[in-house]
């Protein structure tokens, strides 16, 4: 799925955008606070109905203004054209594609797989496990269609063993087992996806930091070896004074070393900021071959902390996923060239983009 045409109506300080885009390559330039993170907040709030900035919407709407309103005409990987749209008025927000009301975000985000890569992307090395598990979890409910259901059924059951754990513990074992058959799939689900994922991100890592010694290991939140309710139940007592469930896949995580030690005390910055692209970049080849339907990754700042040899190779690999890009930089001299290519070029300043031909 690629957006063809993407219309923006006061969000932040862009009072009224059109874009006509690349199912390719797409540029926008402009200098710092132009409204170039503006324009990916708007395909980034199409694609998850979130904002990337922002947890409150209604920060994202123009200053003095009712509504923000977003369309998009999209063309499918079998050349179907849908038009999706989005509005945030009054504390309420509304989808709808092709006239039919959106009703979760899981829908809306298998229509449109958004992959982000910005500035805090990269806290994803150094960071704590959530951010890596929401990582994980994108690629696996985009190729696996029944995680999401057994994801939504496994935390159901976690919130009644913690509810249990505080107030009373009845039918504390009937969530426990509940727990354990979801946990299970869950496992599954996960290690399945980062077998996949493995060769792709050890591929991407080889082309542009040109080394062979980083390793990404999954881990399940607990010793899967073991039934999860049987561990549950010898440490009851230890949750029922912290008053929730310590072991499951809700403490899941991915650990990335280099030469055995963590990669984050081994790699600069800059080459962090290219191991998280690797591990997109990855996760876009594999949507593209698990589903036959690649996805749209934004990029903001692409030359941010890489120097021209380096973001020359993130741009070559994140030409080669197939994916639709969307690219920022302050100016077209920061990229490296783009001879050969079907680019479609922006440039924004103080809240007006226009085409640059």
């Amino acid at each position: 799925m690629s957006v063809e045409v993407l219309k923006i109506t006061h969000c932040r300080n862009i009072q009224s955008a059109q874009l006509a885009l690349k199912p390719g390559l797409n540029i926008i330039t402009g200098a710092n606070a132009s409204g170039k993170t503006s324009l990916l907040e708007a395909f980034n709030l199409l694609g998850t109905g979130r904002s990337f900035r922002t947890s409150r919407l209604n920060h994202v709407i123009q200053s003095e203004q009712e509504a923000l309103t977003l369309f998009a005409q999209l063309r499918t990987a079998a050349g179907i054209s849908q038009k999706l749209g989005f509005q945030y008025k009054q504390g309420k927000r509304q989808l709808r594609l092709d006239r039919n009301p959106i009703h979760s975000g899981a829908e809306l985000a298998h229509l449109l797989p958004i992959q982000l890569i910005n500035q805090q992307s990269f806290d994803l090395i150094d960071q704590g496990p959530s951010q890596r598990r929401k990582f994980l979890d994108w690629g696996v409910f985009h190729v696996e269609q029944s995680f999401y259901p057994v994801w939504q059924r496994y935390m159901r059951a976690m919130k009644q063993r913690n509810a249990a754990l505080r107030r009373s513990m009845k039918q504390i074992e009937h969530w426990e087992l509940e727990m354990a058959s979801s946990a299970a799939q869950l496992h599954n689900y996960r290690n399945d996806y980062v077998e996949s994922l493995q060769p792709l991100f050890t591929d991407s890592v080889s082309q542009m930091l040109g080394c062979d010694d980083i390793t990404m290991q999954y881990r399940a939140g607990w010793e899967a070896t073991i039934p999860l309710n049987e561990l549950l139940a010898s440490n009851r007592e230890k949750d029922r004074e912290l008053g929730y469930s310590r072991y499951g896949p809700q403490r899941a995580d991915l650990v990335f070393k280099r030469q055995g030690v963590a990669a984050r005390e081994r790699l600069s910055r800059g080459q962090q900021k290219l191991l998280v692209s690797a591990l997109v970049l990855g996760q876009a080849q594999l949507l593209t071959m698990a589903t036959g339907r690649p996805g749209t990754i934004l990029i903001d700042d692409i030359s941010a902390e890489l120097d021209a040899g380096h973001c020359g190779k993130l741009m070559k690999v994140l030409l080669a996923t197939g994916s639709q890009l969307v690219v920022t930089a302050i100016s077209p001299e920061q990229l490296p060239d783009l001879k050969g290519e079907d680019v479609a070029m922006f440039h924004v300043e103080h809240g007006e983009v226009k085409e640059v031909v």
